[in-house]
């Protein structure tokens, strides 16, 4: 999907790319609203009750429905009430149909796969979706369809996946069972409704800043800061798919005396770090590059927007996996809080900066927020699941980071950017072995984290 937004940026402009970011914004915090943090409820429970999975299944999936039909009648009032042109609903209904609906289910039968750590079905069917979704939506935009042929292509997508995710699911997993039990409803509700609030509170962080760009400032605003925004999403996917296969893992283990946890969490945070670092530093130096290369010469004026949001993984990387280490133990209470204040903070910002200075101003509000998630995470981790901050202790990508930076600095506007990159990359590893950044221990580690009987094969 990234390409694929890449290339609806490119050929519908910064006008209207900013009416298809508010629509996908508004129905992505729909869809959070209204899975209602099921997904994350179903990997912590059913990886140790592994045995009532046709129940999870089948009860779950009709649960799923109701609150994607609810949240779909939500967004379709707001569609009639707001200002859009008349030949805008039909294709902004559709975007929010394939996602409240079929991405929704899709995203529960993904969470079952998770907590039974199957994840190459998932892998498969976000193949077949991404696949779908690009060829169709490519063609059709080529076609001159413009933004009905996204919302075509994308119900395409949605709608052959989920089919694919349900029938793997009920084959390979389990058969639904439907006993219709309202207790068993209430509880999942109840129990998720806290990852549902950190849910929808993560997503307002930068989405929030687009919807509020487009009211102060326009859509060719809210368009620019979307895509440099959209760049920090794209690096988002590196972390989230790493916990996706952590998750289930810190459930199982919980707050084990072995320390297995924090030993887990260090060794994520770690390698997270080798990871963010560089590509913090790339965006730093070679924002209107990177801009230009991806979006074309019309969005330049995001790239202050991105020299900015070029911080966010230092601190994004980080936390990630303290808040599914608190979530995976029954303190999501303090994932909620720290979210919560961390939102009003990047929404009274914006609220302030943004008339003031733009995409600018909706920038550095993201920036403040995500700087102070990571400082509230970092106390919560300590004081409840004794993560000590030395975990954070990771000068030696720093070093590297600023090596591969400062050597290339001269060059930025010299060399060409896919030169520029490979050259930074291989001074980066380069000085990442020199300061033998991976020891036996990080070896050690690895192996006690993969099972006994997997090690044996």
């Amino acid at each position: 999907m990234p390409l694929f937004t890449i290339f609806i940026a490119r050929e519908l402009g910064t006008e209207g790319f900013g009416a298809f970011s508010f629509a996908l914004s508004l129905a992505s915090i729909m869809v959070i609203v209204g899975e209602m943090g099921l997904p994350k409820m179903v990997v912590r429970e059913l990886t140790n009750h592994k045995e009532d999975v046709a129940k999870y299944i089948g009860d779950l999936t009709v649960l799923r429905l109701i609150a994607g039909l609810a949240s779909m009648g939500i967004v379709a009032m707001i569609l009639v009430l707001t200002p859009r042109a008349p030949d805008t609903r039909m294709p902004l209904f559709l975007i929010g149909l394939s996602l409240l609906i079929f991405t929704g289910l899709r995203r529960f039968f993904d969470a079952i796969f998770q907590a039974f750590e199957v994840m190459k079905y998932q892998a498969l069917v976000d193949m077949v979706d991404i696949l779908l979704t690009f060829g169709v939506g490519t063609a059709l935009l080529f076609s001159g369809y413009g933004l009905m042929g996204i919302a075509f292509a994308m119900m395409v997508g949605a709608t052959i996946s989920m089919a694919m995710d349900f029938i793997i699911l009920t084959r390979k997993l389990g058969k639904p069972v439907f006993t219709f039990d309202l207790a068993f409803w209430k509880k999942m509700a109840l129990g998720a409704l806290p990852f549902g609030v950190i849910g929808v509170l993560t997503f307002l962080f930068g989405y929030s800043n687009t919807v509020l760009l487009s009211i102060f400032k326009g859509d060719e605003q809210a368009g620019l800061f979307s895509s440099a925004y959209r760049v920090i999403w794209m690096l988002a996917i590196i972390p989230a798919t790493c916990m996706t296969a952590v998750f289930p893992f810190l459930a199982r283990v919980g707050k084990s005396s072995d320390g297995r946890h924090k030993d887990a969490i260090r060794l994520i945070v770690k390698y997270l770090a080798c990871l963010s670092l560089p590509f913090a530093a790339l965006l730093a130096i070679n924002a209107p590059h990177i801009i230009a290369a991806v979006y074309g010469k019309s969005y330049n004026g995001a790239s202050p927007a991105l020299w900015i949001l070029a911080a966010i993984p230092l601190f994004s990387f980080a936390y990630i996996p303290l808040i599914d280490l608190l979530n995976s133990q029954y303190k999501h209470r303090f994932s909620v809080i720290a979210i919560l204040l961390c939102a009003a903070i990047n929404t009274a910002l914006c609220l302030l900066l943004a008339p003031l200075l733009g995409l600018v101003g909706a920038a550095v509000s993201t920036l403040v927020a995500e700087a102070c998630l990571f400082g509230i995470i970092i106390f919560f981790s300590w004081k409840h699941m004794r993560i000590h901050p030395r975990i954070f202790n990771l000068w030696k990508p720093l070093v590297a980071s600023l090596t591969a930076s400062l050597s290339l600095l001269p060059l930025r506007n010299i060399l060409p950017l896919t030169q520029m990159v490979i050259a930074f990359f291989l001074i980066y590893i380069a000085s990442l072995l020199i300061l033998r950044t991976f020891d036996s221990e990080d070896r050690r580690l690895f192996r006690s984290l993969i099972p006994a009987r997997t090690r044996t094969r």
